[in-house]
């Protein structure tokens, strides 16, 4: 009586094999890109996996994780690469803002000129000494955030103001205001994905004080758009 045959194995699906040398092949191009990059920046490859880490458990979409895991998910991604937490790295190089009234970036803004914009005043308002955002401004920057998108080549510049001392002392309202805008370009970056490039910080350095006026204690926003793109 003869040997029974060895039953065949069922291997993988066929489609499998295409997948595997597509995927293969990618991951070849793009450490070719990094290999050929003129400088090797540790910080730009793992914010790029923190990026794609984001979009694969968020599946692509807006609001399914919240602003703090997608921020846990980029410090994992910088341990890796033995690299401080963003909030580290920025404290580490700040310096005394409160003894220069220069609190924007120049480079960004000379970048600019000449330029179109669109006004968007009080993108949100504060409490009085406070450069946290309540509840009434998220939401408002929730409802306004599709408006305020910076689209091509466009650039949000946030101006925040502060005259909550009265005058008296200058330097500590400078301080509050550029705060103030940052905290804002913040949420708009990790709630609604602006991109970090196009959304700029600064401080409204001359602030007219007056009673009550809650105008000083806001965040004005300006869509702007160097002229160069229509020429």
């Amino acid at each position: 009586m003869g040997a029974k045959p060895e039953e065949k194995k069922a291997g993988p699906p066929a489609y499998m094999v295409s997948f595997g040398d597509m995927m293969t092949l990618i991951l070849t191009f793009f450490i070719l890109l990094v290999s050929m990059a003129k400088t090797q920046e540790p910080g730009l490859i793992a914010d790029g996996l923190g990026a794609y880490q984001v979009a694969r458990d968020s599946h692509g979409l807006n609001g399914v994780l919240s602003g703090a895991e997608k921020q846990a998910i980029f410090d994992k991604s910088r341990m890796k690469f033995g690299l401080p937490t963003k909030a580290e790295e920025l404290a580490a190089g700040e310096f005394d803002m409160t003894t220069s009234l220069e609190l924007l970036r120049t480079k960004a803004a000379e970048g600019l000129k000449p330029h179109d914009e669109v006004p968007q005043p009080n993108l949100a308002m504060f409490d009085p000494n406070s450069f946290e955002l309540n509840y009434d401004a998220r939401r408002f920057l929730d409802r306004i955030s599709t408006t305020i998108r910076p689209a091509k080549r466009q650039i949000l510049v946030l101006e925040g103001h502060a005259a909550d001392s009265n005058g008296m002392d200058p330097d500590r309202d400078s301080d509050l205001a550029y705060k103030r805008a940052r905290v804002v370009r913040k949420y708009l970056i990790e709630n609604h994905n602006f991109a970090d490039e196009r959304v700029e910080a600064r401080a409204w350095l001359m602030e007219i004080t007056g009673p009550e006026d809650v105008a000083t204690r806001s965040v004005d926003g300006r869509l702007v758009t160097p002229n160069s793109v229509f020429e």
